[in-house]
């Protein structure tokens, strides 16, 4: 768990952490690629081998996970369909329009990268 903004040294901070916490630690899920990446620059400055030491992957597809060494293992989600969808419901709602609110699948892909 991190109060402050996610970032690449917060990333650094919470692989040290689980790895205080949990030493058998082996392999990290991220909430997004900042965390993921600086979990790598981490396990650069320790010396451990991503994958074979530490697998690491993140979330969100941002341009970083594609330029990385390894290339980080992410979840691609349509960030900007989300937003579009988003923004006409606010401004449906706003004009007064009433809505279902039905879920709306808009997918995802995974980039398998090399760092799992």
């Amino acid at each position: 768990m991190m109060e402050d903004a996610s970032s690449f040294s917060a990333g650094c901070d919470l692989l040290r952490e689980a790895q205080r916490l949990y030493p058998e630690t082996d392999s990290l899920f991220c909430t997004n690629d900042d965390l993921a990446v600086g979990a790598m620059f981490e396990c650069q400055r320790q010396g451990l081998q991503v994958p074979s030491q530490m697998a690491i992957a993140g979330f969100h597809g941002h341009d970083i996970s594609q330029v990385v060494t390894p290339q980080l293992a992410t979840v691609l989600t349509p960030r900007d369909r989300m937003g579009r969808e988003a923004a006409a419901l606010l401004l449906a709602r706003i004009a007064g329009e009433t809505s279902t609110c039905q879920p709306l699948d808009v997918g995802f892909e995974i980039s398998e990268g090399g760092s799992i």
